[in-house]
C-alpha cells in the first residue's frame, strides 16, 4: 500500500514532453506529460470530446484544472514515440524503425489520428517486414489489402508450411484463404501438364491474380483512395497538404481512372502501374491505320460535302491510280481524275 502511494505519489515530469506553453497534463504511470492540447482537438475526434466534456472545477487536463487525463492502458514508450510524430525537430523527415512506426499505428488507429495514420502506412511500406508480421498488423488496423499482395504471394509461394505460432498469428481466416490459393496454384500447374510442380514455376504475376479472387481484392487499376477516412484537403500537420486521395501528393490519372498519387507503397520499391500501358495522344492509332506524331501541324478540316479529302496522287501512284480510273471508267474517268473534272 505505502509503495503504492510513494509511487503515485512521486510523479516525474517528462524529460522531453513537459514542454514550455502546453495546455493539456496527461499521466502515463508516474511520468507528468505537459503537450499542447490543439494537435489532439485538430486531428482526433475522440480527444475533441474528452477535451470538450464539462467536468467539476474546470477543464479537465488542462491547466485551468491541472488534473491531468490519466491514460493507464497506454504505454509510455508508445506514448513517446506518438508525440515525436507532432513535436519531431527535423521537419518532414522520419526515419525510425518497424517497431517505432507499429507504436505509431496503434496509437493513431485507436484515436482515429486519421493523417498520422496514413503518414505511419507511407513510411512502413518503405521497410522490409516480413509477411506475417506485415499481414497481422495490416489486418489488425484495418489497412487497405491491396497493399498486402506482396505479402501474400510471398507466403502462397513459399514452400516452408505454416507453423502452428504462425497459424495463430494469422488467424483461421487468413490461414484458410492462403490454403485456397495455394491449392488453386497447384491445381493449374497440374492442368497445365506440370508433373511434379513448385511454387518456383509460377510467376508472381498468376499468382496475383489468384490472391486478389481468394481475398476479394479488386483487379487493378483502382482507387485506393485514403486509408483511414474520407478525404479532406487540409494541412494533416505531418509533412504537407493533404490531396483529396488522403495522401500529400497529386492524384494521377491512367486510362481514364484516377488514382492516388501515392498508392501506399513506396515508389522505389513497389509500383502498381509499372505494367499498364498510358495511352497518349502522341502515338494513338488513326482510323486509317497511320499513326498521329504530334508534329505541330495543324488537323485540317472536312471539306463541306462531309467527304474526307485525299490527297493529290503524284508520280507513279498518280501513274497507277490514272491507270486504273481509265480501265474502269474509260477515257473520261482518267481524264478527270487528272483534272479535267475543274471547272
Amino acid at each position: 500500500m505505502s509503495s503504492s502511494q510513494d509511487r503515485v505519489g512521486r510523479v516525474i515530469h517528462h524529460k522531453d514532453y513537459y514542454l514550455r506553453g502546453g495546455d493539456m497534463n496527461v499521466l502515463i504511470g508516474n511520468h507528468l506529460y505537459r503537450i499542447h492540447s490543439h494537435f489532439f482537438y485538430r486531428e482526433s475526434l475522440e480527444w475533441r470530446q474528452m477535451l470538450d466534456a464539462p467536468t467539476d472545477g474546470g477543464d479537465h487536463g488542462t491547466t485551468d484544472a491541472p488534473s491531468p487525463f490519466t491514460l493507464n492502458d497506454v504505454k509510455g514508450e508508445d506514448f513517446d514515440r506518438f508525440l515525436w510524430v507532432i513535436y519531431n525537430p527535423y521537419y518532414s523527415i522520419y526515419d525510425a524503425p518497424i517497431e517505432t512506426w507499429l507504436s505509431i499505428l496503434s496509437l493513431a488507429h485507436r484515436w482515429n489520428f486519421c493523417n498520422m495514420k496514413d503518414l505511419a502506412i507511407r513510411e512502413l511500406e518503405k521497410l522490409d517486414i516480413e509477411p506475417i508480421e506485415k499481414i497481422v498488423a495490416y489486418h489488425e488496423y484495418k489497412i487497405n489489402k491491396t497493399l498486402l499482395l506482396p505479402a501474400y504471394i510471398a507466403m502462397c509461394k513459399r514452400e516452408k508450411p505454416l507453423s502452428l505460432t504462425e497459424g495463430m498469428s494469422l488467424g483461421m481466416e487468413t490461414v484458410l484463404r492462403l490454403a485456397d490459393a495455394r491449392e488453386r496454384a497447384r491445381q493449374q500447374a497440374a492442368e497445365s501438364g506440370i508433373r511434379s510442380p513448385t511454387f518456383d514455376d509460377f510467376e508472381d504475376v498468376q499468382m496475383e491474380g489468384m490472391v486478389r479472387e481468394v481475398f476479394g481484392i479488386p483487379p487493378r487499376p483502382m482507387s485506393p483512395g485514403r486509408h483511414s477516412r474520407n478525404s479532406s484537403d487540409v494541412f494533416n500537420g505531418f509533412g504537407g497538404t493533404t490531396m483529396p486521395n488522403g495522401f500529400g501528393f497529386p492524384p494521377q490519372t491512367v486510362n481514364g481512372e484516377t488514382t492516388s498519387g501515392l498508392n501506399g507503397a513506396d515508389s522505389a520499391s513497389h509500383k502498381p502501374f509499372d505494367s499498364l500501358h498510358v495511352s497518349t495522344g502522341a502515338t494513338e492509332p488513326l482510323t486509317n491505320g497511320s499513326t498521329n506524331k504530334a508534329d505541330g501541324k495543324k488537323p485540317q478540316a472536312p471539306p463541306k460535302d462531309g467527304k474526307p479529302s485525299s490527297p493529290e496522287p503524284n508520280g507513279a501512284a498518280s501513274q497507277q491510280a490514272a491507270s486504273g480510273a481509265t480501265d474502269n471508267k474509260g477515257g473520261a474517268g482518267g481524264a478527270k481524275l487528272n483534272g479535267g473534272a475543274k471547272k
